[in-house]
């Protein structure tokens, strides 16, 4: 397992040259940067990197949404297969029969999504709706908070019938802002089915995982949305989020929850109090 990150940097390297991949880097380093903390919420968390990336790119950096959907499906499907590999290396415990279901769904969606919604919302209303999506999942949290973390050790159902129509929706939210199926499917798990929080996380990265690399290539294949300039983009983040999303998985799969909650519910915070204000005032 180790071996496979010398030979990712390498291939880094060698892909552009070394000269243009590091003058790429450079030039690049504010969205480098970025998904340092991007892709360690990403490996750790239900929260995708483009919960980090997706914010930054249209509040911070005056990118624009679509762009910043592309970049962030583009770089999730190296950081959070990253994150996989780790889960699967290291035996970190998820929902195999949920990650099943809940992909039967999601890809449809995000396909869906990107072919026939990607063009229908205005710009402000797909960045709300990343943020309601946040707001989601910061109420799970919350309530976890509340009840207590550890209620979860008796799980308490098993019906997983409406898993596909959940990883359908967060498939379709996938599509239109670069996360969401592991959103979706990390709050059906803990609110509804009861399941232990830290299980439901990796199971949560892996299905985001297989989701962006879907969504990457319906970008690439289909829609040629992967532009030289984004690529350029993904290209700079590679050889942080490939370290920086397992070293999320492992660290996170240790830390205590309150503390990983409580940096999470302050990430939503300012993420939805930049949208609010930026809504606020466009109509005043």
């Amino acid at each position: 397992m180790l071996l496979v990150y010398p030979c990712l940097v390498f291939f880094w390297l060698v892909s552009l040259g070394p000269e243009l991949a590091l003058s790429n880097f450079h030039k690049q380093i504010q969205i480098a940067l970025t998904m340092v903390f991007g892709s360690f919420i990403a490996g750790g968390t239900a929260l995708g990197g483009g919960a980090v990336a997706f914010p930054v790119m249209t509040k911070v950096l005056a990118i624009e949404p679509a762009t910043a959907k592309v970049f962030s499906l583009g770089i999730q499907s190296f950081g959070m297969v990253a994150a996989t590999l780790t889960i699967l290396f290291f035996k970190i415990r998820f929902y195999h029969r949920v990650v099943f279901n809940a992909l039967t769904g999601a890809i449809p969606g995000v396909i869906v999504s990107l072919l026939w919604l990607g063009d229908l919302l205005p710009r402000l209303a797909v960045k709300s709706l990343f943020s309601v999506l946040l707001v989601l999942f910061a109420i799970t949290l919350i309530k976890q908070l509340r009840v207590g973390i550890q209620s979860h050790i008796h799980e308490c159902s098993t019906d997983y019938r409406a898993i596909p129509l959940v990883g359908f929706i967060g498939g379709l939210a996938s599509g239109l802002v670069g996360s969401g199926a592991d959103i979706f499917i990390f709050a059906y798990l803990v609110l509804i089915l009861k399941k232990d929080i830290k299980v439901a996380t990796a199971t949560s990265v892996i299905i985001m995982a297989v989701t962006s690399v879907v969504g990457t290539f319906t970008n690439i294949a289909l829609l040629h949305t992967l532009t030289p300039d984004i690529q350029l983009m993904v290209h700079a983040a590679i050889p942080v989020v490939i370290i920086g999303a397992p070293l999320g998985a492992l660290v996170c799969a240790k830390l205590p929850e309150r503390g990983v909650v409580n940096m999470l519910l302050t990430l939503i915070a300012l993420e939805t109090g930049f949208t609010t204000y930026e809504c606020v005032r466009l109509y005043l």
